[in-house]
């Protein structure tokens, strides 16, 4: 059985992020599990990396919400994309993200298309935000979203 690359692998789980997405958007529900309502505390989502990111986050049916008071980290890796350095550049600018005491907080909520392109700001490098975003019991996004796989 032929084996694709991480990258790879995390390009496709995003593309099919994105059609269920896109699908549900549409008003079809097709792709969605019928899940206990639980507890608003608990949907919320967490990045917590070894360089000083602490991120909050929620889904919503426009993409993935990066909350106020979530901290970026503090530069980006070298093997950044371009478009995270431009990204997280443009946040300073429009003053979404302020820096305070060398550290870069969110000033305010902010909308990302994908948990992909969130995870990547907030770490300041490229990321599987179906991996690295976590609930707080440890769960994946891509567990929540599919418990039964994997």
């Amino acid at each position: 059985m032929p084996s694709i690359s991480e990258p790879d692998k995390a390009e496709m789980e995003e593309f099919i992020y994105n059609v269920k997405l896109l699908v549900n958007t549409l008003g079809y529900k097709i792709f969605e599990e019928i899940k206990e309502k639980q507890n608003k505390d608990e949907n919320y989502f967490y990045i917590d990396s070894v360089r000083g990111a602490k991120g909050k986050g929620q889904i919503t049916s426009e993409g993935f919400v990066v909350l106020k008071g979530s901290k970026m980290a503090n530069n980006t890796v070298d093997s950044a994309q371009n478009w995270v350095i431009k990204k997280r550049e443009e946040l300073l600018e429009k003053e979404i993200v302020v820096e305070n005491n060398e550290n870069y907080i969110f000033k305010k909520d902010y909308l990302f298309s994908s948990p992909s392109t969130a995870a990547a700001i907030v770490m300041g490098r490229n990321a599987n935000g179906l991996r690295e975003w976590k609930l707080n019991n440890g769960m994946t996004l891509k567990e929540f979203e599919k418990p039964d796989e994997e």
